[in-house]
């Protein structure tokens, strides 16, 4: 199983000594063999250091210490080289004694969640996962303490770990209604994930199908709640699909209605001209991205567009100074590519050889930079 947020527990590993032990009865664990070369065996540095300050080290160097230690660097790290030697001895451990290796990580898990240690917790519940990658409830524990971890990061304005305990919280509760359909609260929990992407039709139905399971009263009006008062960013998200489908009429239908109360929204607005545009009624398509500009006479989007639609109608001035602006906004190989082709159908071949020749040294891979090239160099 993958982990995004590895990366950032790798330093509790720090909290763990190794001892190298080569004789079997150092384990005092029947049915339990050391490989031939012997084993570098984990300890909790809290243990060893109380046990030699109340010199009972050797005492208190148990299978049970050696087991609690080797789950939790399982938990840390998933490619530690001996990781398959420990779930061995874990193994023979629960079939010599009465240790129950999934309900310890459960408890160990809960009680540092409960006094707020929740890297500590989280360890617990990745070992678990690790060790048995189809346990539901373990997948969605683990997805909890993420998003509660993530909320910290958050707070300390640490965007990149943020991101990645959330995407590694939405890969588990993703995984536990692969295996379990039925999983109301991962539905409920993914709703917010779907929600917090922009993805707004997915967390309507994600929510919908947490309450057709079944959750608490509480749960089951705050979605209810979240649904209703995301009807227009849906209807929005509806019309975006319908424009990038290829069905600009129609998503005008869902779009326009939206217009009234969201005049301010310009996002709205750039897809409703888009759509004019690509009905190829220009000069409506111009007034959404004129309004756009009232707004934020920065949005750098709308620039690009008003040159392009200056470009259509054979404005080849208009089209070079709307671009221009949106060049010193934003160094962009697209928008250099624009600007190098107007430049070229303007017969400035100079102007146009220094924008889309900067276009191919930031993106020389395009398809799109590659045809401006080809087509500078019939003017060269």
């Amino acid at each position: 199983m993958k982990f995004l947020i590895e990366k950032y527990i790798l330093e509790k590993a720090d909290e763990l000594a190794f001892i190298t032990i080569k004789n079997d009865a150092d384990f005092h664990l029947d049915g339990y063999a050391l490989p031939a070369g012997g084993l570098d065996v984990p300890i909790k540095n809290d243990v060893l250091v109380k046990g030699i300050k109340e010199n009972t080290a050797q005492e208190r160097l148990s299978a049970m210490s050696f087991a609690d230690a080797m789950i939790y660097i399982i938990g840390i790290d998933s490619n530690f080289k001996n990781n398959e030697e420990y779930r061995k001895f874990i193994k023979a451990f629960e079939d010599k004694t009465d240790f129950d290796a999934k309900a310890y990580m459960g408890y160990m898990s809960r009680k540092y969640f409960e006094v707020g240690e929740n890297t500590d917790a989280l360890i617990y519940l990745k070992a678990l996962i690790t060790m048995d990658e189809n346990d539901v409830e373990g997948l969605y524990h683990y997805a909890i303490v993420c998003q509660e971890i993530a909320t910290k990061y958050q707070k300390d304005e640490e965007f990149e770990a943020m991101e990645k305990y959330l995407l590694d919280a939405l890969e588990k509760l993703e995984k536990i209604i692969d295996i379990d359909e039925e999983f109301a609260y991962a539905y409920y929990q993914l709703g917010y994930h779907y929600y917090n992407q922009g993805q707004f039709i997915k967390a309507k139905l994600t929510w919908e199908k947490a309450m057709s399971l079944g959750i608490d009263k509480d749960q089951y009006a705050e979605i209810q709640d979240n649904i209703g008062k995301m009807d227009s960013k849906v209807q929005y998200e509806e019309g975006c699909n319908l424009l990038f489908g290829g069905k600009p009429r129609e998503a005008l239908e869902k779009l326009l209605p939206l217009e009234d109360e969201y005049q301010y929204w310009w996002n709205l607005l750039f897809m409703i001209g888009l759509c004019y545009k690509y009905l190829e009624e220009l000069e409506d398509a111009r007034g959404y991205f004129e309004k756009i500009l009232i707004l934020d006479p920065e949005q750098v989007d709308s620039i690009v567009e008003l040159g392009l639609l200056d470009a259509a109608i054979g404005n080849i001035t208009g089209a070079i100074s709307h671009l221009e602006r949106a060049a010193k906004l934003k160094e962009d190989p697209e928008i250099f590519c624009n600007l190098g082709m107007a430049y070229l159908s303007n017969g400035e071949v100079d102007d146009a050889s220094y924008f889309i020749e900067r276009a191919h040294e930031m993106n020389p891979e395009d398809e799109v930079t590659l045809a401006c090239i080809q087509e500078l160099n019939k003017y060269k």
